[in-house]
């Protein structure tokens, strides 16, 4: 079984806990793209780059609330080494 690995740099603005009722995931294979919110569905973002693929999405009326994740590239991100001490397994 693969171990997929996400790298510290998009890691560390993951909430301390998730609720998985909340998370709303779209993968779009003809950009191949990821984006994860963890607000139960979309909503108005400001997006920034944290590394060369990974973008942190944050609430337009609360710009130090973390709303998402986005994936450039999802499928070259995967295969990022887990060997790399930037990244870390998912729990």
């Amino acid at each position: 079984m693969a171990t997929l690995t996400i790298p510290i740099a998009v890691q560390q603005y993951f909430p301390a806990q998730i609720d998985p009722a909340q998370l709303w995931v779209q993968y779009r294979a003809e950009v191949d793209s990821l984006i994860i919110y963890f607000t139960g569905e979309p909503r108005p973002t400001i997006w920034e780059d944290v590394d060369p693929y990974a973008y942190v999405g944050y609430a337009l009326e609360d710009e130090t609330c973390v709303t998402g994740v986005m994936i450039e590239h999802f499928s070259k991100w995967l295969l990022i080494s887990s060997d790399s001490e930037a990244h870390l397994p998912v729990a």
